[in-house]
């Protein structure tokens, strides 16, 4: 019979596991709600709820308990001040888990973690920042004009500028110097090499 086996490994180390619990015991206190796996959320449960029963008898060995799981005082003192005493009447069933269906990426099953009487308040957006574009067409009425820049004088346009001499001319002999329509500028004519097969001519 195999023993000490209840209970998920999650992939993990004894210390990782412990460590990665004490990290989301912590921001479930603090936020009261937590959005993880389904998993994570069925091993973290029963801590939590074991945690605030144990915060229901206020005591030096029942805070070093909780801190065992929490090591932040802030976070330990409101388990005994504020979450403890709202489930004095309620026998146990703190948390809930709220299923949120896949995760795009590796297709986890994510839900949220939360306390029975937790209360969702939608939180007032910032307002955005304007745009110089919008503080643009504010100023001009709501029509935006974009300024383009005079071209200093006696500078051409693009189609009004002479074209570059290209290599192979109109006219044969008329290109760009040392091309293929003539003679090199500053040096004679080129020599004429041998013929193809590499054989000269008798006297030369």
């Amino acid at each position: 019979m195999m023993h000490n086996r209840a209970g998920r490994k999650l992939r993990r180390t004894t210390a990782h596991r412990l460590a990665m619990f004490s990290n989301q015991l912590q921001s479930l206190i603090t936020h009261e709600r937590i959005a993880t796996t389904v998993t994570k959320a069925k091993e973290l449960r029963p801590i939590a709820e074991r945690l605030i029963t144990i915060g229901k008898n206020d005591g030096v060995a029942a805070r070093r308990r909780v801190a065992r799981w929490i090591p932040d005082r802030g976070t330990v003192k409101k388990v005994f001040e504020k979450l403890a005493p709202r489930f004095v009447d309620r026998p146990g069933g703190y948390t809930r888990i709220l299923r949120l269906g896949s995760r795009a990426g590796d297709a986890a099953e994510t839900a949220i973690l939360e306390f029975v009487d937790y209360k969702f308040e939608a939180k007032e957006r910032a307002p955005r920042r304007e745009s110089l574009a919008d503080r643009a067409r504010r100023a001009g009425g709501g029509r935006v004009e974009t300024v383009r820049k005079a071209k200093p004088e006696g500078e051409k346009s693009a189609p009004e500028a002479e074209a570059r001499p290209t290599r192979r001319g109109a006219e044969k002999g008329k290109g760009r110097p040392g091309g293929a329509g003539g003679p090199r500028k500053g040096g004679p004519a080129p020599k004429k090499g041998p013929s193809r097969t590499g054989h000269t001519k008798r006297g030369e």
